[in-house]
């Protein structure tokens, strides 16, 4: 079936365990009746980092936050900063007014879902690139509607906000609309993803999804639109924070961070997103340009080792000699080679340190289709791909951490301070719920939200364009 519009709601924040508890108890009749009865409902993986704003891209996209070099919330340049020093495309953080410079930071090249469909709608969302005059619903007023919901806690308001907005966008026949409710993602943040004001926000948007397909039903729209309900990603309760900037400072290492960035002649600089992950950028012996080994860090330093033995962090990764992948834990240490679309996986000591893999031997070689389906239930979802995809961006770190489920890398910066945290690689913040009218069938393999964009655009009867990291699901 082509469909003639598609409505996406991002429901930032959701957790498909939640959703599936609250569907079962029927407190969700709107989703279960329109969506999950007619089409799909499963468990999915969002993109590394876990993180709003760059984990919108794999949908809008088909790309990575690696392929899109938009590679966390918070970046730093490297190699622009060797050239240009301290300027507006050194370091970026999402979090404020450069939020508005998302669009224009992805790779030149890769096209949106708001470039290949005829008439858009954006509300709520930060990524505009490709909107034309007019179709950013929230160009003016989306900044104000979060500084007011912050303020007051009234955050069920912005997804009614968001609602009406999509309504009202209906009568311009748009051939897709991207909407954002970040209700959920901002509840669990100051209080818990289990807290029953939170769980309450699902049957809100249960409500709220009512009111849209009663507009669709009065237009007679409601059979030839295509309904898609996911997340971004999932979040876990934070109980300990370790502020990875000032423990740079603390090993006398001059680190630039936010909100610490009017600095001089720093040695390291630290970029968190979400609070759950961070890049970490070292100036090499010969100055900022390139991103320094695995070898070449461990030469010089015993920082690697400091980091993967910390309680508060699960996962070291870098890159190494050859393109290879070092991955550490707190039980030791492996590598990724990859070549020609097949991965061998070998660690040091009697076992694997991901504690991914049982065997004999010490070494495992799959395909990179074959490591999504042996990981995707394991501690580390999708690691050796993921891992892989981010270090592809030129504006990631010489090293990348993953936080423990549990514990954060940031604190006395952030305020409130997040009792929930996502941006790891754990699946707790990886795995995300999806939901659609369209009855989707993949036997077989998992789903990345990467593989949404070539499935909208393929429902929509539109071409897909050469180059993109995701698959069609139909």
């Amino acid at each position: 079936m082509i469909y003639k519009r598609c409505l996406l709601f991002l429901l930032d924040g959701a957790r498909p365990d939640i959703f599936q508890s609250e569907l079962k108890a029927g407190n969700l009749p709107n989703f279960s009746r329109y969506l999950v009865e007619p089409g799909t409902f499963e468990t999915i993986l969002t993109s590394f980092p876990s993180t709003t704003g760059p984990a919108y891209l794999p949908i809008l996209t088909g790309c990575h936050p690696g392929t899109c070099n938009v590679p966390g919330i918070r970046w730093f340049d490297k190699e622009h900063y060797a050239k240009k020093g301290w300027s507006l495309k050194s370091f970026r953080s999402y979090v404020g007014p450069e939020t508005f410079l998302m669009g224009r930071d992805v790779k030149p090249g890769i096209a949106t879902l708001f470039d290949l469909c005829d008439r858009s709608g954006s509300i709520f969302n930060m990524i505009t690139r490709g909107l034309k005059r007019g179709e950013n619903r929230t160009r003016f007023n989306r900044i104000w509607y979060i500084y007011y919901a912050h303020l007051t806690d009234h955050w069920f308001f912005v997804d009614e906000a968001a609602t009406q907005k999509m309504i009202d966008s209906l009568k311009d026949d748009p051939q897709f609309v991207f909407a954002v409710f970040p209700s959920i993602d901002e509840l669990s943040h100051r209080s818990s993803p289990f807290h029953p004001h939170t769980v309450e926000g699902y049957a809100h948007l249960d409500r709220l999804m009512g009111r849209l397909v009663q507009a669709l039903k009065k237009k007679g729209w409601l059979e030839d639109t295509l309904l898609v309900a996911t997340s971004d990603h999932g979040l876990s309760e934070t109980t300990t924070h370790f502020d990875v900037g000032p423990f740079l400072e603390q090993k006398g290492i001059k680190t630039f961070f936010y909100t610490q960035i009017l600095k001089r002649n720093f040695r390291a600089a630290s970029m968190v997103s979400g609070n759950g992950m961070a890049h970490l950028y070292f100036r090499g012996q010969s100055g900022w340009g390139g991103r320094l080994t695995y070898e070449e860090m461990s030469r010089t330093s015993l920082l690697i080792d400091e980091l993967r033995l910390r309680p508060e962090i699960d996962l070291v990764a870098a890159q190494g000699e050859g393109g290879a992948l070092h991955l550490l834990t707190g039980k030791g240490h492996a590598e990724a080679r990859f070549a020609a679309g097949k991965i061998r996986y070998e660690w040091q000591g009697p076992s694997d340190p991901l504690e991914i893999f049982k065997t004999n031997g010490n070494f495992v070689e799959m395909t990179e289709d074959e490591s999504l389906e042996k990981t995707f239930s394991s501690r580390f979802p999708d690691v050796f791909f993921q891992m892989k995809q981010l270090f592809s961006a030129p504006r990631s770190g010489d090293l990348i951490i993953s936080a423990r489920v549990g514990s954060d890398l940031r604190e006395r910066y952030e305020v409130p301070i997040h009792k929930s945290s996502h941006g790891s690689i754990a699946p707790e913040h990886m795995l995300i719920p999806l939901l659609t009218n369209h009855s989707l069938r993949h036997p077989g393999r998992h789903v990345r939200s990467v593989d949404l964009f070539p499935t909208i655009l393929k429902l929509l009867g539109k071409e897909i364009p050469d180059g993109i990291d995701g698959r069609s699901l139909v």
